[in-house]
């Protein structure tokens, strides 16, 4: 029985193989492993945005926050963000497995690497260009969504509309559903830099007294595409504390 090198020589010689250049393999190697690098910086990118968004948003309003806690949580981390993790993340997984050495380590591994790396990667990132420059893509091609219709639920305690009269503890306000109410913001927490002003259009969180009349325990600004872009170009200009989608 002739023995498997032999055939395998065999075969060899008469299909005249011949062996690749070293340098063949070098380059595909290194090349597997820029790629994998960007792919980490990629989703360390992806990690640092979620982290600023959640380190700005507005968790004084969690509980309150219309659709509860799943839905604030649902709009404070963009789903772009964690399509991009997940994209970056698989990529990166799949080259590291075609590296030299990559077949030797388990999928819990490779996974909890590129996890780690990652994450620190994202921490490294908030300081530089990158982050924002991805924020700003985002709002100008995927604006976040306000319903508000969300917010026009009194008997929830949820009030959106244009403010029509301000008075020292009183707000006259103009609802979504073009109902009138006195809106008492005399405790109300509101945010320093928000001037409260005719035609000013805001988001009331409180509970409703009786009918047509409201008591604010927090007044925000709407969320409007041109004043989130406004604060994407110039953050250093903040005007209004809004939050983070």
């Amino acid at each position: 029985m002739q023995k498997l090198s032999e055939k395998i020589l065999a075969k060899i010689k008469s299909e005249n193989i011949s062996p690749r250049e070293k340098w063949i393999f070098l380059v595909k190697n290194y090349g597997i492993w820029v790629l994998a690098i960007l792919g980490i910086v990629l989703a360390g990118v992806f990690v640092g945005n979620i982290i600023s968004d959640l380190h700005s948003a507005e968790w004084d309003i969690m509980h309150r926050f219309p659709g509860g806690k799943p839905n604030f949580l649902f709009h404070t981390i963009p789903f772009l963000w964690l399509f991009g993790i997940a994209s970056a993340f698989t990529f990166t997984f799949f080259l590291l497995r075609k590296t030299k050495h990559g077949y030797r380590f388990g999928i819990l591994a490779i996974s909890g690497t590129i996890l780690i790396v990652s994450s620190i990667a994202g921490v490294a990132l908030l300081s530089t260009p990158l982050p924002p420059k991805f924020r700003e893509f985002r709002m100008q091609n995927f604006p976040p969504s306000f319903e508000a219709s969300e917010w026009n639920n009194p008997s929830e305690g949820f009030l959106f509309g244009e403010i029509l009269e301000v008075g020292e503890k009183i707000l006259i306000l103009n609802a979504f559903d073009e109902s009138i109410w006195e809106v008492d913001v005399s405790e109300a927490r509101i945010p320093p830099l928000l001037k409260l002003k005719e035609k000013l259009k805001v988001r009331v969180i409180g509970e409703q007294i009786s009918d047509g009349k409201f008591r604010a325990d927090f007044v925000k600004p709407e969320i409007s595409r041109e004043i989130l872009r406004k604060i994407q170009k110039n953050e250093n200009e903040r005007k209004f504390n809004l939050p983070a989608y």
